[in-house]
């Protein structure tokens, strides 16, 4: 049985992996929000491999039940680029 920690963990990695491949998307000039669902790359290029080391830890996450759909990985992506654009050094802390 998992527990909270290790659903946390790969919730993270398969966050972390979406990131690199819609980062990849975009600087490719495809739309992240658009391409991600649908499109396949041929073997052997970067955004194949990123696509694949997102699918993997998608379904490792979804073993420990952590199991997002399509729009809420969007929406989620989404979230995570606006707090970034609003601090870009990263999270802001307490001093304390």
């Amino acid at each position: 049985m998992s527990n909270q920690t290790e659903r946390d963990t790969l919730g993270e990695l398969l966050f972390r992996e979406f990131n690199s491949y819609a980062t990849a998307l975009t600087e490719h000039g495809e739309d992240w929000a658009h391409a991600w669902p649908s499109d396949t790359w041929p073997p052997h290029t970067p955004l194949a491999a990123l696509q694949g080391r997102f699918a993997v830890a998608r379904e490792a996450a979804a073993v420990l039940g952590v199991a997002p759909s399509d729009n809420e990985i969007t929406e989620e992506h989404q979230v995570r680029l606006e707090n970034r654009a609003l601090f870009p050094e990263g999270a802001p802390t307490l001093i304390g």
